[in-house]
């Protein structure tokens, strides 16, 4: 039941980590602060947008959650390596898939995010949230492990963005450890343990619709798979 313990405990900041920086923003306020690392900078600027959406959101999101996804999708979109978080959650699996099946397993995958948790960035009202400056050079130029800490409760929640530099010279997230957990490698373990269920035969088609449904909370019979290798999981992004 790992998945299930997993949201039970962390929800309301695996959810909000997973869509970048944004439970620190709804935690409440976000330290103003420059940074002379672009990717550090990156986190703080949409820290401070996704906090300005939340709040606008709070007066429309229970009403209209359609228009409150799309917002925060589209605000998302640029920072998150969605397609890039997908692919690796697939992992061996995504050799094997079709171009439309990577293609709707990263929109689902992207889209399932962003339903699960945005909600929930509306319940946050107090809180602090740090974006931790880096604490020496990089080893590698292109890629970079922004830290937070997120203040809520008399708790304090360490979440790591591993952020990879694009040709361009952009900076977006491409996997996420917070308290401990891998987010990445979760979902990863979750969907091997999905994708060998004999009921579904190899057929990725029926896996992504099962996997879908197993994130978002249904039924699947699923609940111990991937537990052991879950826990073993350390901060390798």
């Amino acid at each position: 039941m790992f998945f299930n313990t997993l949201n039970a405990r962390l929800a309301r900041f695996a959810g909000l980590a997973v869509c970048v920086g944004a439970l620190a923003l709804a935690a409440g306020m976000a330290r103003a602060a420059q940074f002379e690392s672009a990717p550090h900078q990156l986190i703080a600027d949409t820290s401070t947008d996704l906090l300005r959406l939340i709040e606008e959101g709070r007066g429309y999101a229970d009403s209209d959650p359609e228009r409150f996804f799309t917002a925060v999708e589209a605000l998302l979109a640029p920072v998150v390596d969605f397609e890039g978080f997908a692919r690796r959650v697939m992992s061996a699996h995504y050799k094997q898939a079709t171009p439309e099946q990577r293609q709707r397993f990263a929109e689902t995958f992207k889209w399932g995010l962003v339903r699960t948790y945005s909600l929930t960035l509306t319940d946050f009202t107090d809180g602090e949230v740090i974006v931790v400056p880096p604490d020496g050079p990089p080893r590698h130029p292109r890629r970079r492990n922004v830290k937070m800490e997120i203040h809520q409760g008399g708790e304090i929640y360490p979440v790591l963005y591993a952020m990879t530099q694009n040709a361009d010279g952009g900076w977006r997230i491409g996997n996420i450890v917070i308290a401990g957990v891998n987010i990445g490698l979760t979902y990863r373990s979750q969907f091997k343990s999905v994708a060998a269920d004999a009921r579904y035969g190899g057929d990725l088609d029926q896996v992504i619709e099962a996997w879908v449904r197993f994130v978002s909370g249904e039924k699947t019979d699923q609940d111990g798979a991937g537990s052991g290798a879950a826990e073993r999981q350390q901060e390798d992004v």
